[in-house]
């Protein structure tokens, strides 16, 4: 299998260049006709159409067709409840505010409608104000492409702000200037019979210095992604020639500013497909968008360094002490939908791990290759908030471990379980006692009653000062990991 160049392509570049000064003409309009109604309003003019008189029959009475009977009384607390059903979908809503593409759905997701009573926010301002709150606030989204999450920044700033969960869905797209076929080798997930053809873009050969052959539209679209989640631009604190701001100067809120856990599904990321990612990939994850997560979900990404080396970088955007989980792919594209892959949780490669979680232990001084380079700036970020509930007694918790709740699976269940983690890997517990046991490093007392002062001595932890299960000095701990 050939390797594929990473690049934007031109002509799909164009296309939605093409596309952006539609929406400008569109908004443009909108104000215009917002201006015109403000001008009738201030002559007394108004601008909704007058309604008829009743009409009175040759008898003297009002026919039925000229009036009509007030509408029951319902409490404002029900009509709330009503409108929060209505404007609430089971299923994710799909590129919001954009056509959507067949492409990138899933065969279920065609045919299954969200249910949405969106008319209600025609009915009257009130039904829109509080519905806006509803459509925002009670539902998830998705999003297919990076334009579609640029798009949302539509969406006022106060309906934004309390969006705290995406799903990003990143399909690698395929270019070729030659009459070639590519495959995903059947080994991509267990659910995969035979190996499954890309759907390669034709594209023709240009007399240029420009990449050839085959390329591919995959790094760099996640840096697309996390490009659009940068703060949007807002006019009303640009500052003008002739005056002040007219906002204080403050950091501009990004497009999702209380965004908490993020879901990447890569799709068709086949391995050894694909080169390095771009640089501006660590300036966006570990810089722009630092430290802002509690939780990453990545599907799909390959398991081939390549894959590997996203995944550390990605790991840029969670706090310390938050839960990063590696999962195998759950769809591939084919040439005009998406396939679902369903496994065994034990086929399927599912890996979590807790993210800088050893600052805890050296109270906040010990920097190493994992570490973000805003710590190294000197600037601290709050560590990932612990999760609700009480963890199970374990004899292994001590100073050097630290609870998670894992998902148990990730079809849209809320199903979540207690997980002991090592604070110097981030690895469960289970694996590091593994790996322990057979380098020999954890003392044991080998069922003896009486254990020596200085084996004693020897397993006194210096963080805490007292004696628990992996009490292994930092030198050697240190030693160990980076042997691992």
């Amino acid at each position: 299998m050939s390797i594929a160049w990473e690049c934007r392509d031109q002509a799909d570049q164009a296309e939605i260049y093409y596309n952006q000064p539609l929406r400008t003409k569109v908004r443009r309009l909108e104000d215009e006709n917002l201006t015109l109604k403000r001008l009738l309003r201030e002559n007394g003019i108004s601008w909704q159409t007058r309604s008829k008189p009743a009409r009175i029959s040759s008898a003297g009475r009002i026919t039925r067709s000229s009036s009509r009977a007030p509408l029951p009384h319902i409490p404002v607390e029900i009509q709330l409840r009503i409108l929060s059903f209505a404007l609430t979908s089971s299923h994710p809503i799909i590129d919001p505010l954009c056509k959507l593409k067949q492409e990138h759905l899933l065969i279920k997701e065609r045919h299954k409608s969200h249910q949405l009573a969106i008319h209600f926010l025609a009915t009257c301002r009130a039904y829109y104000a509080e519905g806006t709150k509803f459509l925002w606030n009670n539902n998830s989204f998705v999003f297919t492409n990076p334009e579609t999450l640029r798009n949302f920044a539509d969406v006022p700033l106060h309906f934004r702000q309390n969006i705290k969960e995406v799903n990003l869905r990143i399909t690698a797209k395929f270019y070729d200037d030659e009459e070639r076929t590519h495959k995903i080798g059947r080994h991509h997930h267990p659910d995969l019979k035979k190996n499954i053809p890309l759907n390669v873009h034709r594209r023709p050969k240009e007399n240029t210095l420009a990449r050839r052959g085959f390329r591919t539209y995959g790094w760099y679209q996640l840096v697309d992604f996390l490009n659009a989640m940068l703060p949007p631009f807002d006019p009303s604190r640009v500052s003008h020639s002739n005056g002040p701001a007219m906002t204080p100067m403050t950091p501009l809120p990004r497009l999702l500013p209380s965004l908490e856990k993020i879901r990447m599904d890569f799709v068709n990321f086949g391995e050894d497909l694909f080169n390095n990612p771009p640089p501006q990939l660590h300036e966006l994850a570990s810089h722009q968008l630092g430290c802002i997560l509690n939780e990453l979900v990545l599907t799909g990404l390959p398991s081939d360094e390549t894959g590997h080396r996203v995944s550390n970088e990605l790991a840029g955007l969670l706090k310390d002490e938050g839960l990063l989980i590696d999962h195998a792919p759950t769809m591939v594209a084919l040439k005009n939908s998406m396939r679902a892959l369903h496994c065994d949780a034990s086929e399927c490669h599912y890996s979590s791990k807790v993210v800088r979680a050893m600052r805890a232990i050296y109270g906040g001084h010990h920097h190493d290759h994992t570490d973000t380079h805003a710590h190294i700036f000197g600037i601290d970020f709050p560590p990932a908030p612990a999760d609700e509930g009480e963890p199970p007694y374990s004899y292994f918790h001590s100073c050097r471990t630290i609870w998670k709740k894992v998902p148990v699976r990730l079809d849209g269940t809320e199903e979540r379980k207690w997980l002991l983690f090592d604070r110097m890997s981030g690895l469960p517990w289970d694996e590091v006692e593994e790996e322990a046991t057979m380098f020999d490093i954890f003392p044991t007392s080998d069922d003896d009653d009486d254990v020596s002062e200085e084996s004693e001595r020897e397993m006194v932890c210096d963080n805490c000062g007292k004696i628990h299960p992996g009490a292994i000095p930092p030198a050697e701990m240190m030693e160990w990991y980076e042997d691992l």
